[in-house]
């Protein structure tokens, strides 16, 4: 039988595929930013209406941290529906993966962890893994989306690590950091559609709706994932988005992964694998 949280996993990663759909098919007839601003604002929305319902506090406190979070998730989530404009769903969806390698480095840094032994190879198939992704030396494949898709994984991590930070810190609930996310984005919205605003018919707010309810239940599912089953196992079940988001781009906007695509697609799941079951056996052991 499979695990509950195994099964709240591929939940997410499905509703994940599912919203990047409907940002993809909107691009065609909206800016990015009204995309964004929509997206965000019917989650502010939603997300009121949950935390009075269940009389969630806001906490008050680490409120720079918590800009910061928001500030950078927001752009990463910008970066990210840009490339979605302009790349294959598959393609976006490996490049996303490159945030567990900085959150990897970021952690040395910033929370002072040990990077796990032995990760020369395996950093070194995830490089390989990207430069064919990105393939600088065909003109035609190399673009300013796939920069833009690895900057806003950079990005990603950033927030990932600071979501840590405020748990250590205690006094913050998942909602309130999902808060200031989602408002942070409504302004990076607005600054992004300046000049570049029409009103959205009926098709278009309807797919606005659904991003922003979707893009909810995904990060709910996720939350609920990791907290039903072991962390490594939820993050390896995860990468099933990239092959729903590859199935998506096929069915629905005829996009044929490139075989480099998938190899290197193959050289960064295996590689970020590798590195992940690296760091938890590194913190079991720290731990004892």
């Amino acid at each position: 039988m499979l695990n509950r949280g195994l099964i709240l996993a591929v939940g997410a990663a499905l509703s994940f595929s599912i919203m990047n759909i409907m940002v993809k098919s909107l691009s065609f007839s909206m800016g990015i930013g009204e995309i964004v601003f929509g997206r965000s604002v019917i989650g502010i929305i939603v997300l009121l209406f949950i935390m009075k319902e269940f009389d969630i506090k806001f906490s008050n406190k680490d409120i720079p941290a918590l800009v910061f979070r928001g500030a950078v998730g927001g752009m990463s989530m910008f970066l990210i529906f840009i490339a979605i404009s302009g790349m294959h769903l598959g393609d976006v969806a490996i490049l996303q993966q490159l945030s567990a390698i900085f959150v990897l480095f970021l952690s040395a840094v910033w929370l002072k962890e040990k990077i796990p032994p032995k990760t020369f190879l395996p950093l070194l198939a995830i490089g390989a893994g990207t430069m064919l992704l990105l393939r600088p030396w065909e003109y035609n494949s190399f673009s300013i989306y796939a920069i833009l898709a690895v900057f806003s994984a950079f990005l990603a991590a950033l927030a990932y690590i600071t979501i840590h930070k405020l748990f250590e810190g205690g006094g913050h609930n998942s909602w309130e950091i999902v808060f200031y996310f989602l408002f942070c984005s409504m302004l990076i919205g607005i600054a992004g559609m300046a000049g570049n605003y029409h009103s959205p018919d009926t098709k278009e707010m309807f797919l606005l709706a659904g991003i922003g309810i979707v893009s909810l239940l995904a990060q709910a599912l996720m939350t609920q994932a990791y907290g039903s089953a072991n962390a490594v196992l939820v993050s390896f079940v995860l990468y099933t988005g990239i092959f729903f988001n590859a199935l998506w781009g096929y069915l629905f906007f005829g996009e044929i992964m490139h075989f480099l695509s998938v190899m290197g697609g193959v050289f960064i799941i295996g590689g970020s694998m590798y590195l992940t079951m690296a760091k938890k056996k590194l913190s079991i052991k720290r731990n004892k």
